[in-house]
């Protein structure tokens, strides 16, 4: 596991020369000082099953590595494919989530300048989604305890135990910022041209 000035220095390249964020920075000393010893109890980051992506460490979602021969000759998943790279290069992928999930800060340039990056996930089923919360951590407790408000609020106690300040107690009380370019959206339009380029449509 790397040092917090390893995996920062990793973050920051990740970010291409944004500021690394507060909690981020907070969860990159959370998980790179973890000692030998803890437990889902005491770590938020091993409660919620969310890990911080090591210097060089990629994904299967992001690097295509589960696609198979028959894939790959497949033209309808390859446009699939591109129209997925094309939605992926305009994000800064920062970790997993529970279900295996990726997250990361959304950087389309046509997102307003000086507002704090929004959260997006992509998920193992092929969907992108822009998460609500003002920050990384809250776009974790809302992607790991959903409706649940009793858990949300467990959650967020456990984080704020470690030094992360959390805006609301319940999913409903988030914060939601609409993309000016929404990722889910970019797809769906970038694989209908993909489509049309190959003749399937």
């Amino acid at each position: 596991m790397a040092a917090v000035d390893q995996l920062l220095a990793s973050i920051a390249e990740r970010l291409r020369g944004r500021p690394v964020p507060d909690d981020l920075r907070r969860l990159a000393a959370i998980q790179a000082e973890r000692p030998a010893d803890a437990g889902r109890s005491r770590d938020p980051l091993l409660h919620t099953r969310t890990v911080i992506f090591e210097p060089g460490e990629s994904h299967a979602l992001l690097d295509h590595s589960y696609l198979t021969d028959n894939d790959r000759a497949d033209p309808d998943i390859m446009a699939n494919i591109a129209a997925i790279d094309t939605v992926l290069l305009h994000a800064a992928w920062i970790g997993t989530l529970a279900d295996g999930d990726v997250v990361g800060y959304w950087l389309h340039p046509d997102e307003p300048v000086g507002e704090p990056p929004l959260v997006v996930t992509f998920s193992t089923e092929g969907e992108f989604d822009i998460r609500p919360g003002e920050s990384l951590v809250e776009a974790v407790i809302y992607h790991y305890a959903g409706y649940e408000d009793d858990r949300f609020a467990s959650v967020a106690d456990l984080y704020e135990a470690h030094g992360l300040p959390i805006t609301a107690r319940r999913a409903d009380d988030l914060l939601y910022r609409r993309a000016v370019v929404n990722p889910g959206v970019l797809h769906s339009k970038r694989y209908e041209q993909e489509c049309a380029a190959r003749g399937l449509s």
